[in-house]
């Protein structure tokens, strides 16, 4: 009589999230800085994206608010834009790429990375892999947030603007931070998991660790001034940046992902598994859904 063998059971498939651009958000400074010149702003988008030649705002003063919120937009890179008295905005098109081919590379990334099981943690992680270790550091006159996107290639400054676009595109509140490194400019991310501020810094994990570590994520003000970077720093742009001297005490991820080289999650068990010091073996895991999502 043949023995009866039962199958594995099949682990339940993993379900890629369904993403879509949202071309006019910004992070929570810019939005307060354009106030009612919102309305503005999201016309002027609209109109550099579908080639548009020039758009008539509200007024002057919008239209300048408008134009500065939009100078750190994924899409200023396609057109020169030059106001009038009048608060009409002139667009000269830079013959760079398109919307479109922003935007789906935007989707393919994030629909390669993130599922509809990850928890807030994990979409983090992801999303800090995915800049950190599948971007090239590249200093280059023609680097922009959108180079980043298509092409994978960037400086700091694009390292940190790809993980803040990601980061607010994903329901993770991030600005923009800039400080010094010696006598040198650095920009890095401040993003809240849990509704604590903590440093982000894929442009340090991509040069010490390939982007395959831990060790620059999460970081509390503490581990901050640690890696080398001055306190106080600055966060927002133009009118609406303001300097900050210690946005980021709390320490939980210190405890959790200093040296940490590389590591591997498991989103249908919600474990990531860490290794440190470029050791082969995992020798630790922590459970990722101990954090509620971000904000709350």
């Amino acid at each position: 009589m043949e023995a009866t063998v039962t199958p594995a059971p099949t682990a339940p498939a993993l379900n890629p999230v369904s993403f879509q651009a949202d071309r006019y958000l910004v992070c929570e400074a810019a939005d307060e800085y354009l106030g009612d010149s919102r309305p503005d702003y999201e016309a002027l988008v609209d109109a550099v994206c579908t080639g548009t030649p020039e758009v008539a705002l509200s007024d002057p003063a919008h239209a300048a608010r408008a134009v500065e919120v939009f100078a750190g937009s994924p899409y200023s890179t396609l057109a020169a834009l030059e106001v009038d008295e009048a608060g009409t905005v002139t667009i000269t098109p830079s013959g760079t790429g398109s919307a479109d081919e922003f935007d789906n590379a935007a989707e393919t990334l994030v629909e390669g990375v993130l599922y509809e099981q990850s928890n807030a943690l994990e979409i983090a992680l992801a999303l800090y892999r995915a800049v950190s270790a599948e971007c090239t550091y590249e200093e280059n006159d023609e680097n922009s947030l959108y180079r980043m996107l298509v092409e994978h290639r960037g400086g700091s400054a694009e390292f940190a603007e790809a993980l803040q676009y990601l980061f607010l595109q994903n329901n993770i509140p991030a600005q923009l931070a800039y400080g010094t490194v010696g006598d040198v400019v650095h920009v890095w991310v401040i993003a809240q998991l849990n509704g604590n501020a903590y440093h982000f810094d894929p442009t340090f994990e991509n040069g010490v660790t390939g982007g395959r570590g831990l060790s620059y994520f999460g970081m509390s003000d503490t581990a901050r001034v640690y890696t080398g970077c001055t306190l106080p720093c600055t966060v927002g742009q133009g009118r609406y940046a303001e300097t900050v001297e210690a946005p980021c005490p709390d320490t939980y991820f210190d405890d959790l992902f200093t040296d940490v080289t590389d590591w591997e999650n498991d989103v249908r068990q919600h474990f990531v598994y860490l290794a440190y010091g470029f050791e082969d073996d995992y020798l630790n895991s922590i459970q990722t859904d101990t954090l509620v999502t971000p904000g709350e």
